[in-house]
């Protein structure tokens, strides 16, 4: 089958040059590219290349260590990037996938990329998703580059903002992919039923328009397993559905390593079941997801429209309801910048963000309705497009 959706050689270059030239504008010599088998997004952006595992790892001395890491170094002038992934079983896969021919296996990987930066002579190198790079390494850093200095930065998450074309046509199929999937789930709901079994159907339909990898585990369940905002249900841990309370899926399928996030609802039984104060929460959070999506626009910030949505609730009677979270950026990885909670920064055409507020009744109910939103030119542009109607249309 043809993939409609492949990322060019070039693209990967203009990739490469734009983290250069935020480099240049930080003044790093060059900058540590870090991800793990969670948070790919880095590595994966400029190589390609990702790691999918983790777990635990014999050295040849019999120690062991914890792998599920890769490291990207990429230079600012014209010197080879170097590639490394943690996990010896994974080098053949590691240099077919990865973009650069210096690619290989490293279990300590400042041990080995270190020598490489002093070798080379660079004095002020960032490292990326510092908060997940390892003490260890940072420390053999600075044992093997005493120096260099290395500095904090979340530069490519910056310049990861921005989604190219490609990127916007992978993650509107994403999000046809989450739309199809609640729905096959949600249609299947039935008074007596099984939320476990909902949200088999949901994880069977989201990995047969994808890939086989979801960007984040589901949450789903229904009644008093929806107020917490993030219950997952499990073979023995199963409610069944009773009239007057709804089903709630938040769900985060892929397509070409892109994440999307969506989140529907459905009531169960018939309309004369639902008690009134849920219906008024349920119609609040619709109202709050309505109004934050018709004021995205570039320029706005992610704390200006969490005050809109509070402001919404409050009003509504459904202000201590509210959870702090609006919402985030999407890309490779499932929850990056910017975010909702207190960032200024304004937003820029091309962004691909979620709006999904949230209202939780603890022990009685909770419901987010989340949608995956372009930020275009002039506005916004829902590509998530699945109903929102908490009961349908008959």
């Amino acid at each position: 089958m043809v993939n409609p959706f492949t990322i060019t050689d070039e693209e990967y270059a203009a990739r490469r040059r734009k983290v250069q030239e935020a480099m240049a504008k930080e003044g790093f010599d060059a900058i540590l590219a870090y991800s793990t088998a969670k948070v790919q997004a880095n590595v994966r952006y400029l190589a390609r290349y990702y790691v999918r595992w983790t777990g635990m790892q014999t050295r040849d001395d019999g120690s062991y260590y914890l792998f599920g890491s890769t490291a990207c170094l990429l230079p600012r002038n014209n010197d080879e990037p170097v590639v490394r992934t943690d996990q010896p079983w994974d080098i053949d896969r590691c240099k077919e996938v990865s973009l650069f021919p210096d690619a290989g296996h490293a279990a300590d990987l400042a041990a080995d990329l270190g020598p490489v930066i002093k070798k080379r002579g660079y004095k002020r190198v960032g490292i990326d998703n510092w908060y997940v790079f390892p003490a260890r390494e940072y420390i053999r850093l600075q044992q093997e580059c005493p120096g260099t200095e290395f500095v904090p930065t979340q530069l490519m998450s910056e310049v990861r903002r921005v989604k190219s074309p490609v990127e916007q046509a992978i993650m509107r199929r994403a999000s046809e992919v989450a739309d199809a999937a609640v729905v096959k789930a949600l249609n299947a709901i039935e008074v007596g039923g099984s939320e476990y079994e909902i949200q088999l159907i949901c994880e069977f339909e989201m990995r047969s328009g994808g890939d086989l990898h979801c960007s984040g585990e589901s949450i789903g369940g229904c009644g008093p397993h929806t107020s917490t905002g993030s219950f997952q249900p499990s073979r023995y841990n199963d409610r069944k559905m009773q009239a007057g309370e709804w089903v709630m899926l938040d769900v985060c399928p892929r397509v070409e390593g892109y994440s999307a996030d969506i989140s529907r609802h459905r009531l169960v039984g018939d309309e004369k079941d639902l008690d009134p104060k849920l219906r008024r929460m349920y119609e609040t959070c619709a109202l709050m997801s309505q109004e934050v999506i018709k004021a995205v626009k570039p320029g706005v910030t992610g704390r200006q429209l969490n005050k809109l949505a509070l402001d919404i609730a409050t009003a509504q009677g459904f202000g201590e309801n509210k959870i702090g979270l609006l919402g985030h950026g999407v890309g490779i990885d499932i929850h990056d910048i910017p975010d909702y909670y207190y960032d200024d920064s304004p937003w820029q055409a091309g962004e691909i963000i979620t709006v999904e507020p949230c209202l939780l009744m603890k022990g009685v109910a909770g419901v987010r309705i989340e949608d995956m939103i372009l930020v275009t030119e002039h506005g916004a542009e829902s590509l998530t497009t699945s109903s929102r109607e908490l009961i349908p249309q008959r």
